[in-house]
């Protein structure tokens, strides 16, 4: 399992399913389930593109952990997502799945392991 830091509102709208691509200058050869953890920053230009969509998120945004999961589908740059920049590598997201107990977490750039303890977050 590997982790990605994520800003927020950005790493609750993946969670919850509202957001289908992750926008990155980078590639992974990596697939698969995709811990997302939510960094300690935000991200202005998130609350100005839900505001432009009209997308509305529930209670606090946490930042500072592992908030959910998703599954990294594919990478390409062509994707017709709202929630796609022109110019960035889209990673397209399915299944996302928000955790039971957010679990505090410490980020980094890239993707790395999970760390230990994870499943905690999503036990019922």
């Amino acid at each position: 399992m590997r982790m990605l830091t994520v800003r927020q509102p950005w790493a609750a709208l993946l969670v919850t399913g509202i957001k289908d691509v992750e926008n990155r200058s980078w590639v992974t050869p990596y697939r698969g389930r995709l811990l997302i953890h939510a960094g300690l920053k935000t991200d202005a230009e998130g609350f100005e593109l839900m505001e432009e969509l009209g997308v509305a998120l529930d209670g606090p945004l946490l930042r500072g952990a592992i908030v959910g999961s998703v599954n990294l589908v594919e990478i390409r740059q062509d994707s017709t997502s709202p929630w796609a920049r022109p110019g960035e590598n889209h990673w397209l997201v399915t299944d996302a799945r928000p955790a039971v107990t957010p679990m505090a977490a410490v980020g980094a750039l890239g993707l790395r392991p999970a760390p230990a303890g994870w499943t905690k977050a999503f036990a019922a």
